[in-house]
């Protein structure tokens, strides 16, 4: 598509080159024959008319084309090839929101320093999902209180906190 799009600019563009260079500089006051210039006949103008819409219309059509193609759910591809589900992709970002700033986790690319590595605590060393999924929920429902941090209990609650535990089970060491 977008060698298609290019190649029809190039086109354009030697056209309207060759176009200018044909008549040379000299020549470009003169009317071939003695008579009206092409420019100056009807058809001329219509054909002129034309070329304008035809590359106005190019240039509403290509960033349209472009925002429809773009527009394939992205938000639910995450790092590893990890396609998530809605409620995963509202994990993510409620996981930006209030995770990242102390934990590391690639998926967010947070580097945090405060709380746990979660590619290494969560992602290699919990071998299920079920279980990645469970140790999370727990810690966002308890909190914990290790070495210098101090993560607050309660952080999420219910369906919020779900979400978090399931979207960290899904991405974490990918």
């Amino acid at each position: 598509m977008l060698i298609a799009f290019l190649l029809l600019w190039l086109l354009v563009g030697l056209t309207v080159f060759f176009v200018a260079m044909r008549r040379g500089p000299r020549r470009a006051g003169e009317k071939p024959g003695g008579g009206e210039s092409f420019a100056e006949t009807k058809t001329g103008r219509r054909l002129f008319a034309l070329a304008i819409v035809v590359v106005f219309a190019a240039a509403l059509a290509v960033p349209a084309l472009v925002l429809v193609f773009n527009s394939a759910h992205k938000a639910s591809a995450a790092v590893g090839g990890v396609h998530l589900t809605p409620a995963q992709q509202r994990g993510r970002d409620l996981f930006a929101r209030s995770c990242a700033v102390c934990h590391t986790l690639s998926a967010v690319k947070s580097e945090g320093r405060i709380g746990p590595n979660l590619d290494v605590r969560v992602g290699d060393q919990i071998a299920t999902a079920a279980g990645r999924r469970a140790l999370v929920l727990n810690a966002v429902e308890e909190g914990r209180a290790r070495g210098l941090g101090q993560m607050p209990a309660l952080l999420y609650q219910g369906r919020e906190a779900e979400e978090v535990a399931g979207f960290v089970a899904a991405v974490a060491g990918h």
